[in-house]
């Protein structure tokens, strides 16, 4: 079976690394990055393995699909990455009902179970510029934000009222764009996660948080260890809501994911 793997998260690599230990697959994993691809590590090198690393345009897509015969997507991109996902399945769809004749292919989710924020100290929103608008009504408060990188310039907002910090990957591009933003050294954490609990809630104090930004990314990935730090900090949470997507076939662990494999 030729399998085509939407990765670039840690969930991503642990399918791969299970479905190579069934064998007979071929499989390519695609990232939006070319750090995503490095993550893979050595696993990248199997026989069985291709790897793009880079963004690709749905002409690109269609293309790859269609020469490689792929017969299984299996989406595991970020769950906010919902325009991959929503293209995929547009894709999928119209292949299925135009070009494909001989057989069906098939698109599956992985989609990360969600973290129990509990009740207390914690906001849910829409957006991230909901976020920036209700800290407008305060001043002087210390916020860290988690998004990384991407959001650098979105939130710069934040810091013209209050005291913002930001942790990202310890990467050129990322730093750099912090500084060329006008980011002091100060507010740039650059470290490589996930965390562990002690970790952030040295973080935390030391930095004497007052509010935490995140996202509702699930369980991979250091969000509940980020979230229980917050929460024996005393640190007010300021989540933007999980994207709800009609996925169809949607598996939440990787056992389920792979009992569905092994049938096929």
């Amino acid at each position: 079976m030729k399998i085509w793997i939407i990765g670039g998260t840690k969930d991503s690599r642990n399918i791969l690394d299970k479905i190579l230990k069934i064998g007979g697959n071929k499989i390519i994993v695609s990232t939006a990055t070319e750090y995503g691809g490095k993550l893979l590590g050595n696993v990248a090198k199997n026989e069985n393995v291709h790897v793009i690393s880079e963004r690709l345009s749905i002409l690109q897509i269609e293309e790859m699909i269609l020469e490689e015969n792929i017969d299984l997507i299996i989406d595991a991109s970020h769950p906010y990455a919902k325009n991959i996902s929503n293209t995929v399945i547009s894709l999928v769809s119209y292949l299925n009902e135009k070009i494909i004749q001989e057989k069906e292919l098939k698109y599956i989710r992985f989609e990360r179970k969600m973290v129990d924020y509990g009740n207390k100290n914690i906001f849910k929103f829409q957006n991230l510029q909901e976020i920036i608008k209700f800290l407008r009504q305060f001043e002087n408060k210390n916020v860290l934000s988690t998004l990384g990188s991407n959001t650098l310039a979105e939130i710069k907002e934040i810091s013209e009222k209050n005291n913002l910090f930001v942790r990202i990957l310890p990467t050129v591009s990322s730093i750099q764009s912090a500084e060329e933003l006008g980011y002091l050294p100060k507010n740039i954490i650059a470290m490589q996660g996930p965390f562990s609990k002690n970790m952030n809630v040295v973080m935390l104090q030391d930095l004497k948080i007052d509010y935490l930004i995140t996202k509702e990314s699930g369980e991979t990935g250091g969000e509940l260890q980020k979230i229980e730090a917050c929460q024996e900090c005393g640190v007010t949470i300021l989540a933007i809501k999980r994207p709800v997507l009609d996925y169809g076939t949607v598996f939440n662990t990787i056992e389920e994911l792979m009992g569905y494999l092994i049938k096929l």
